[in-house]
């Protein structure tokens, strides 16, 4: 957390939380309402000054006030680099332990402990590479994800029942 920020918090501990306006997308992008943040400072600000408090609610503390995040999906997303993979809000380069398709086709992967969504612009290469031989059905998915010569237990679960394991708020209030 930015050092301004620690000394905001104990300069003025009291200030009530904010909820309902700030939301983060299933590629990582910040909506303010029903606009997508662009000023890249303020995104590199909200990226660095990002966590995850005792309740499973993910916010940003911004100066002494946490404006708690709404999640599309989940509160990281993984995108796949040639070195490994990248992690938005902050970067996390740490191996995949095990992966889930939801029903609605997203994938999931549990990355450093936490959540995360695979951005949907990787999906289709990813799974080339991964399982080159699925037909496509739930019903034929294999049990493991081919990552980078590591294979992960690959299981299928809907959004809301990761959320409930991860201990996560999607909509906090």
């Amino acid at each position: 957390m930015d050092a301004m920020v620690l000394a905001a918090m104990a300069k003025w501990p009291n200030v009530p939380a904010v909820f309902g306006w700030l939301r983060l997308d299933a590629r990582g992008q910040w909506w303010i309402k029903d606009e997508r943040l662009q000023h890249e400072a303020m995104v590199d600000f909200f990226n660095r000054n990002y966590g995850r408090d005792g309740q499973g609610r993910c916010y940003v503390q911004n100066g002494p006030q946490k404006v708690y995040v709404m999640l599309d999906a989940a509160p990281l997303v993984a995108r796949r680099t040639p070195m490994g993979w990248s992690t938005l809000p902050y970067d996390d380069d740490v191996a995949p332990r095990t992966a889930w398709l939801t029903p609605d086709g997203m994938l999931l992967l549990e990355i450093g402990g936490e959540l995360a969504v695979v951005d949907d612009r990787d999906l289709p290469a990813l799974l080339d590479e991964a399982l080159p031989a699925w037909d496509g059905t739930m019903d034929g998915l294999p049990a493991g994800l081919r990552l980078g010569g590591t294979e992960v237990p690959l299981a299928r679960e809907e959004l809301a029942a990761l959320w409930r394991r991860y201990g996560i708020v999607a909509k906090p209030r």
